[in-house]
């Protein structure tokens, strides 16, 4: 009889980061609330940040009606992105909320609105989740959602879904490394450096991570999800998975850093991501919409403009439109299609 070995990942209570980073401090909901309110770092108040990240309107009539021969992704604010290729209609960690958190009147605001209403959104065929907190898993939001879509998220978050009134036959829970099919489109979910919780008592009990789609023309798409950097974790995975034809990365919520370094990658770190993991065009999230971390709300973009410069590459290689924005790349099979150029910019109606 073969006895099947548990990953290295799982642990007696959930589980635990591939290559494991020693922690600069010691972390906790209650050390993060005392460095928050009663520490030194001048962090932002959020009803000081409204107006401060620029808006653009979407471009309505591609979002309804997408070339499935090239992709166009519209930033609706945070780590919420809407992805079109192929004919699939692709929605990553939607928060619609004003809030992010489990209380109406207390937690992280919105200060930046939505780039799209859910009403505005065309027929979802994926939703990918990459974690339980409340920035990326939101209950309100997936409850308008509704059973239409297939979800895909990491283990043990199937519970949590369901009280968005999700059944279980529209979801589908992935272990890191494992593979599924939609249609023609290959998915994998792969690690992040992260963490997971909703409570201070279920601290990573439900998994986290990112996750790889490739298409069936050979297109290869990247949802990192929420990470910091890691040497070893992505040295690893670009030898697995490197040569990605494009990617959402975060660039936000990284002071005071010896506190966040382990969860939230800076601007610079999140070009070494895009470059060990062969990245040839990204977009820019987790950034601008909800005050979590010290550093000034509109920092992010700049820092990641000098990165991208002082790593030779281009402003158009790894952009952060505003929110809203609608922006085209050309697909693997847009030459026999379609003539538009990549990074097309959608200039909103006067």
């Amino acid at each position: 009889m073969q006895i099947r070995t548990k990953p290295d990942h799982h642990t007696e209570t959930g589980f635990e980061n591939r290559h494991p980073l020693p922690d600069p401090v010691k972390r906790s909901f209650w050390r993060f609330l005392r460095r928050r309110f009663l520490g030194n770092d001048n962090w932002p108040k959020a009803k000081h940040q409204i107006g401060k990240i620029p808006t653009e309107a979407p471009d309505h009539d591609a979002i309804q009606n997408p070339d499935p021969a090239r992709l166009q992704v519209t930033w609706v604010g945070h780590a919420t992105v809407l992805v079109q290729y192929g004919g699939l209609n692709i929605l990553t960690d939607p928060v619609f909320s004003d809030r992010a958190s489990p209380f109406k009147r207390v937690g992280p605001k919105r200060y930046s609105q939505p780039g799209l209403s859910i009403d505005q959104l065309p027929e979802l065929d994926l939703v990918l989740l990459s974690h339980n907190h409340y920035d990326h898993f939101d209950v309100a939001s997936l409850t308008a959602l509704g059973n239409a879509p297939r979800y895909i998220l990491p283990l043990k978050n199937g519970a949590l879904l369901e009280k968005a009134g999700v059944t279980p036959d529209r979801y589908s829970e992935m272990d890191w490394d494992d593979t599924i099919l939609h249609g023609n489109v290959k998915i994998t979910h792969v690690p992040s450096n992260h963490w997971s919780s909703r409570t201070t008592k279920d601290r990573k009990e439900m998994l986290w991570g990112g996750y790889i789609l490739e298409f069936g023309d050979g297109y290869r798409f990247y949802f990192v999800g929420d990470t910091g950097w890691n040497e070893a974790l992505y040295t690893e995975m670009g030898e697995i998975h490197g040569g990605i034809d494009f990617g959402l990365i975060p660039i936000g919520a990284y002071d005071p850093r010896d506190f966040m370094r382990n969860s939230h990658c800076n601007p610079e770190e999140a070009v070494q991501i895009m470059q060990v993991m062969g990245v040839k065009k990204a977009l820019a999230i987790h950034w601008g919409t909800f005050v979590l971390t010290a550093e000034p709300v509109d920092e992010p973009p700049v820092r990641l403009a000098s990165a991208l410069k002082r790593a030779g590459l281009g402003d158009d290689d790894f952009i952060a439109p505003p929110i809203g924005a609608t922006r085209f790349f050309e697909g693997r099979m847009a030459k026999d299609h379609t003539t538009t150029p990549q990074a097309t910019k959608t200039v909103a109606p006067a």
